[in-house]
Order: structure tokens, then sequence, then C-alpha cells
């Protein structure tokens, strides 16, 4: 009989060392399981935006490819004279569009269509603009060559080509006055009838400018009065005068521009500058086709 307790009580030993068994392997399996389930919760949080219980929940946006553009152009950081007191900041917009107008690749095969009318817009904007603050609508030959190098810079470092003085056609002398003996803004409207001029070239009509030449001749009537104050007509020798007068007077169309740029925002002088370039152009061609010119103008 005692045999048969010892058995028994063999037995229960057994089971109970079976049952704690079991009991550690489903509790050991279910921590694992559960610490293996956070891990994997960690790893996708942190591919989650972090939320302030603040703030309310940012979508999540996927990452965004490089732009396509970004091979073709060229982001680099200027290297300025710190000489030149232009105020570059006043056309920062214009130079930009300037810049992609006049693109590394394509700037010598578009140069007269619409590199270089634009870059000479803008650089007759900038003198305007920082006109207000200067006084002065030209630059001695010293500025003029700091801040047309420094002009070239910003616009090579935003893409455009780096020969653009030679493509175009500009030197640091088209930054100055030239032989126009006017280039103080309080000389200038003393001596034009300033009103008048703002109101033949504050706003023109792009279509019929070029035959009806409103500006233009604006324009040009005031250039004469600037001109004539460099000397007397009267005390020199008629065809060297008529020359050097004829200098003068286009000298002083430039001074003229500047001055309208002063007046105007950046982006109506633009369009002003870029309906007279047109009509320029237009004169050219008329002269090979004088009988079409007539009759475009007459229509």
């Amino acid at each position: 009989m005692r045999k048969g307790v010892d058995q028994n009580l063999n037995l229960y030993f057994l089971n109970v060392i079976l049952l704690l068994f079991c009991f550690h392997e489903v509790c050991c399996s279910s921590l694992d399981n559960l610490a293996s389930s956070m891990r994997m919760d960690k790893k996708a949080d942190a591919l989650l935006p972090e939320i302030s219980p603040d703030a309310a929940p940012q979508p999540l946006l996927p990452l965004l490819a490089p732009s396509p553009l970004t091979p073709f152009t060229n982001s680099t950081v200027p290297k300025l004279s710190g000489l030149c007191m232009l105020n570059f900041d006043a056309v920062e917009s214009m130079m930009n569009m300037t810049s992609t107008d006049c693109m590394a690749v394509f700037a010598p095969f578009l140069a007269n269509v619409i590199c270089c009318p634009q870059l000479e817009a803008t650089l007759v904007i900038l003198l305007g603009q920082s006109s207000k603050d200067t006084n002065m609508l030209a630059l001695n030959g010293t500025h003029a060559k700091h801040c047309l190098s420094d002009f070239e810079q910003i616009l090579v470092g935003q893409g455009a080509n780096n020969n653009l003085q030679q493509i175009c056609a500009i030197r640091p002398s088209n930054l100055t006055e030239g032989s126009c003996p006017v280039k103080n803004v309080n000389e200038f409207e003393s001596t034009v009838d300033s009103s008048q001029l703002l109101s033949a070239c504050g706003k023109i009509d792009l279509v019929n400018e070029c035959c009806e030449q409103v500006c233009q001749n604006a324009i040009s009537e005031a250039a004469k009065k600037l001109a004539l104050k460099a000397y007397d007509l009267l005390s020199m020798d008629g065809s060297h005068a008529l020359s050097d007068h004829s200098t003068r007077v286009n000298d002083c169309k430039s001074i003229i521009l500047r001055w309208l740029a002063s007046k105007l925002d950046p982006p109506q002088s633009k369009g002003i500058l870029r309906g007279l370039s047109n009509c320029n152009i237009n004169k050219g061609e008329a002269r090979a086709n004088r009988t079409f010119f007539r009759v475009c103008c007459n229509m």
C-alpha cells in the first residue's frame, strides 16, 4: 500500500512539473511575440512624422525626386567685387528671368531674339532703379567696370552663359553717360519736360508705337534738349557739329530710358523697353522693304 502511495505522489509531482513547464513556455512565447511586435511598431513609427499632442496630424508625404532641370542649371555663389553700389535687389526677378533667357547652352543661338534684348533692358532698369538712391543716371568708367562684372557674375551664378559681354556686345561704357552732358537726375528734370515725357512713354501702344512713334518722338525731342547743353551748335563747323550732335543725342536717349525706368515699376519698364527695341528692329527691316512698311503703318 505504501508503494502505491509513493507512485501516486510521483505522478502528482510529475504533473505539477509538466504544468509549470507548459506555463513557462506559453508565457515566454507571449512575451517574445509582444517584444517583437513592439520592435516592429517602433520601426514603423520611425518612418512616420512626429506629431505633437497639441498639433493636428500632418499628412505623410512621399520623398520628391530631384527636378529634371537640375543637371542643366548652374547655381553657384557669385564672386562680387564689393565695389558696385547698384541696387541689384530692385531687379532680382528680372535678373532671374535674364539668366533663364541667356542660359549657357542656348544664349549664342538666341542672342538677338531673346537673350540680348532682355539683358539690355535689365541693365537699363538696374541703372534707373539705382538712381533713386544715387541721384545719378550713369556710372563713371571705374564703377562701370566693377558693376558690369558683378552683374555678369550674378547671372552666371544663376545658370547664364559666362560670355555674355561678348555675345551681346556689352561694354562698361554702356553703363556710363557716354557723350551726353547730363546724368544728374535733378539737372535732367530741370532740362526736359519730364511730365510730357512720362505721359508719352509711361504707357505705350505696343501695336501702333512703331508707326505712330509717340514715345519715340518724345524721347528724341528730350534727347536733343539734353545734347544742346554741351555746346552751342552755331559756334561749330556745320558737318562736324551735325556728326557730334547725332552721337550725343543717341547717348542722351540712353539716359532718358534710365530715367523712365526710375519712374516706372520694373515689369512696366521692361514692356516699354522691349517694345521700343522691337520698333528699332522693324525699322532696320523696313529699309529693305519700304513699301511693305508704309502699307503696314497705313493699315
